[in-house]
C-alpha cells in the first residue's frame, strides 16, 4: 500500500526541503562572504570621470554678447558678423539707442533673418 501526504504535510515538506537548501548554501558561501573585506581601504581612481555642474541663468547671461554695450571687438565673435558688420552695428546704436528686441539688429544695414538665427543664442540685450 503507498501512503498518500496530505496538502498540508506536501507544504510542509516543501518549505523543510527549501529551508534545508538555504541552510545548505549559507553553509557553503558565508565563510567566503565573511573574508571579503566591507570596505575599500585604498584611493579611488576616477580619472577620465567628467562632473557636470549645474548652471544657472545669470550664469549663461553672462556668457552671451550684449549687443547693446559690446564693443565692435567683441560683435565680430558672433557668427555671421564680421568687422564691418560690427562698425555698422555700433555706429546704428549710437545713432538710434539701444536695441529693443533681437529683431531690431536687421535695421542695420547686412544684417537679416538668417544672421538673426545664427546669433539668437549667444547674444542678449540686457543692460
Amino acid at each position: 500500500m503507498n501512503p498518500r501526504l496530505s496538502p498540508a504535510q506536501e507544504r510542509g515538506l516543501i518549505v523543510l526541503v527549501a529551508i534545508g537548501l538555504v541552510a545548505s548554501g549559507l553553509a557553503l558561501f558565508l565563510p567566503t562572504i565573511r573574508s571579503r573585506p566591507l570596505t575599500i581601504l585604498g584611493p579611488i581612481d576616477i580619472t577620465g570621470v567628467r562632473i557636470l555642474l549645474p548652471t544657472f541663468l545669470d550664469a549663461e547671461e553672462e556668457d552671451k554678447i550684449n549687443l547693446n554695450t559690446a564693443s565692435a571687438e567683441d560683435l565680430t565673435s558672433l557668427p555671421g558678423i564680421g568687422e564691418v558688420l560690427a562698425a555698422r552695428i555700433v555706429v546704428y546704436r549710437e545713432e538710434h539707442g539701444p536695441f529693443q528686441t533681437l529683431d531690431d539688429i536687421m535695421q542695420v544695414s547686412g544684417i537679416g533673418s538668417k544672421v538673426v538665427e545664427e546669433i539668437r543664442d549667444l547674444a542678449t540685450l540686457s543692460d
